[in-house]
């Protein structure tokens, strides 16, 4: 069976906590206001990078009707300058443990990669081809195609149908990531999920998530994909 494993990026894929894209997102909504936006206190991890923008507009003041019209161009300034702060290759030594023997092992065994993350998209990608993971992991859903985040899985999938003429079902797909917040997106799309504690939260955190299964890590190539594909299976 051919499943659909959509990775988190920061914190699962790659290190947690890129001040460049703090910096970026903080750039684009200075840039655009005119005045600087504070981004402090708003919690950041699992969250979309149109969410984030959004609480920052609001607690500055702007209307929802201003918003709506300044989250596109927000999103877009971001990539742009989160492209120019960040040289090509500077992300290769941010993958974690395991991740790339990982993506070339679930394809060797036939399975889709992709991404479904918080990041805007411009940012996603390069962020990926910044750490050379962009080809094994070709497609996704990102921080700016939805308002929640288990909405982006319905995105992913048909990402995928459009490009490898597949239809994989929200059973055939499983979410792997760091937070509580891919968790709950994984309980409220109707897929399975595989947490790993190499973000901000630890194994008992996570599994008090009631996630369909915990690691600690990605490094154990083997036994994580034969808990993917058992997760697969139990779909």
């Amino acid at each position: 069976m051919t499943l659909l494993i959509l990775f988190d990026i920061d914190g699962t894929l790659l290190r947690a906590g890129d001040p460049a894209h703090a910096r970026a997102m903080r750039e684009a909504l200075h840039e655009l206001l005119g005045e600087p936006v504070s981004l402090d206190g708003i919690p950041l991890a699992g969250m979309l990078d149109s969410q984030i923008a959004r609480l920052a507009l609001l607690r500055h003041g702007v209307s929802e009707e201003a918003i709506a019209q300044l989250l596109p161009q927000v999103m877009r300034r971001m990539g742009t300058r989160y492209r120019e702060l960040v040289p090509p290759g500077a992300r290769r030594d941010w993958v974690l443990p395991g991740v790339r023997p990982l993506l070339d092992r679930l394809q060797q065994r036939g399975h889709l990669t992709g991404v479904l993350t918080g990041n805007a998209a411009l940012v996603a990608r390069w962020k990926l081809a910044a750490a050379e993971l962009d080809r094994a992991l070709p497609f996704g859903a990102y921080g700016d195609d939805a308002q929640e985040r288990h909405e982006l899985v319905t995105r992913a999938i048909e990402d995928a149908r459009t490009r490898f003429a597949v239809s994989p079902s929200h059973q055939q797909t499983i979410l792997v990531g760091d937070t509580p917040r891919d968790i709950a997106a994984a309980r409220e799309s109707g897929t399975k999920v595989l947490a790993v504690a190499t973000g901000r939260f630890g194994v008992e955190e996570l599994r008090a998530e009631h996630p369909d299964a915990v690691v600690p890590d990605l490094a154990d190539v083997e036994h994580v994909t034969a808990l993917l594909e058992s997760l697969g299976r139990c779909g």
